[in-house]
């Protein structure tokens, strides 16, 4: 809590009896830290007496134009990503290296009800629907245009806090002249600074046992005016069709820690562990805002925070992060349903990633959240509700501190009969919560990436549409 009030910006978990530290920062106003980080912060100065001018920067991304929400495919998305296992509620999921739509009964039971398998209900049974490639969410909502090579080559990336690659699409990937057609390829041949890792390769592999691979080049990529060379960059040899059937993304930028980097034998550094190391930023952080309905109001900053953002009087609360699996991962103790509080499983964690649409936790959280909402249910794809229904607006503990979203949040996209598809689904067997750009399009965003200090930044805003 700041001081003695509790800001709408970040609802604060009852105190232990520490209070949160207060910073007064030169780029970042005045801040909050979550209790359980009680040292300093780390201010970025890795080495004393600069011998360049560290910078900042804004990127803009690009509104896919092609991507249109959709429920299901968007969960399969999910699933493949996170290598969902089944449970009660998972309606995709993966298992022996195959992505599967569990073939529920049509059903009008709600939440706390078992459902059961369509073949379990109707004979031997027959496990579930596997899926391709068309039955997967294949488009992206951002992409930020990025340079690569001399002279530069532009390509649209997908700007993801979930992985660790900056991987493109490049001259050296056999799939047909049409799939090419409307992509950034990268050409290292044309570029007079790009130089091939001798013995370097890269694989990303998925739950559902698909994935991306091919060879490694050091290459100048460059921001904005920012220049990073000797980025290693992962020109894609072969792609599955989940990748290949993309449209308006030419690859990924992974903005997650480096472990989670696949170059072998030796993993390869992070565009944003080149600007940390290299000190071409003032602070080791990126932000992110997304806005709700468009691209005018979204952008990524790098080394700065945007003070314009959030409205008055809402500050941005921070949380430690425990990044040894990779991840922007945080302690996530309790939502709050409208007026009612939910604890959740002990020691129960989220993941912040750009890269996933929707929001991902267990199976009890989601059933009392659609619980608390006349009509809703879970049908084949997902859990669904009625258009005309008035959910409760939901508060997430990140940390000490609640992030909301609004009720209507929870209409993801058209479901068909007058029903939603639910913007939370169920995480399946997986540890972690997942919150993706539903909720992050609710908040700005601060990773802060100071080596030995990690931690997340948010600050509430609006609920307005």
């Amino acid at each position: 809590m700041y001081g003695a009030q509790e800001h709408p910006s970040a609802l604060t978990l009852p105190s232990s009896g520490n209070d949160l530290e207060h910073e007064q920062g030169s780029q970042q106003g005045t801040e909050h830290e979550d209790s359980a980080s009680i040292t300093p912060h780390h201010h970025f100065n890795l080495q004393e007496g600069l011998q360049h001018l560290a910078s900042k920067f804004l990127m803009r991304p690009k509104k896919n134009q092609n991507w249109k929400p959709n429920g299901p495919m968007d969960y399969a998305r999910s699933a493949k990503k996170w290598a969902i296992q089944p449970t009660a509620y998972t309606a995709y999921y993966c298992q022996d290296n195959c992505l599967f739509h569990r073939n529920l009964l049509d059903s009008e039971m709600g939440p706390g009800k078992l459902f059961l398998d369509r073949s379990k209900a109707s004979g031997p049974p027959k496990g579930g629907a596997r899926l391709t490639a068309n039955d997967i969410q294949n488009d992206l909502e951002y992409v930020v245009p990025v340079t690569i090579g001399t002279p530069p080559q532009v390509v649209h990336l997908d700007f993801d806090t979930g992985s660790a690659d900056l991987w493109v699409w490049s001259t050296q990937l056999q799939v047909s002249a049409a799939n090419k057609k409307g992509h950034g390829i990268y050409n290292p041949r044309h570029s007079s600074s790009s130089k091939q890792g001798a013995g370097l390769q890269w694989d990303i592999t998925y739950g559902d046992g698909s994935g991306a691979r091919g060879n490694v080049f050091f290459d100048t990529v460059r921001f904005n005016q920012i220049v990073i060379k000797g980025q290693a960059v992962e020109a894609a040899t072969y792609l599955d069709a989940t990748f290949s059937g993309e449209h308006g993304s030419d690859g990924l930028l992974g903005l997650a820690f480096p472990q989670l980097n696949t170059v072998k034998p030796q993993r390869q550094k992070t565009p944003m562990e080149h600007l940390i190391e290299q000190q071409l930023v003032q602070s080791p952080i990126f932000t992110v805002s997304l806005d709700k309905y468009g691209d005018q109001e979204s952008f990524y900053t790098f080394g700065y925070i945007d003070n314009t953002v959030l409205p008055k009087g809402n500050q941005i609360g921070y949380v430690d992060i425990d990044s040894h699996n990779g991840f922007w991962e945080f302690p996530s103790s309790q939502i709050r349903i409208g007026n009612r509080t939910v604890q959740r499983p002990k020691g129960n964690t989220a993941i912040a990633d750009t890269g996933t649409t929707l929001i991902l936790l267990d199976d009890n959280a989601v059933d009392e959240i659609y619980g608390r909402i006349k009509g809703a249910r879970m049908d084949r794809s997902g859990w669904i509700l009625p258009k005309n229904s008035k959910p409760p607006n939901m508060a997430f503990a990140v940390g000490r501190n609640f992030y909301t979203i609004s009720g209507e949040d929870l209409k993801f996209a058209d479901a068909g009969k007058g029903m939603s598809f639910g913007s939370i689904q169920s995480r399946g067997q997986n540890k972690q919560d997942i919150f993706g750009d539903v909720f992050l399009k609710r908040v700005y965003a601060v990773f802060d990436q100071t080596p030995g200090h990690p931690r997340l930044g948010l600050g509430q805003r609006t609920l307005k549409d």
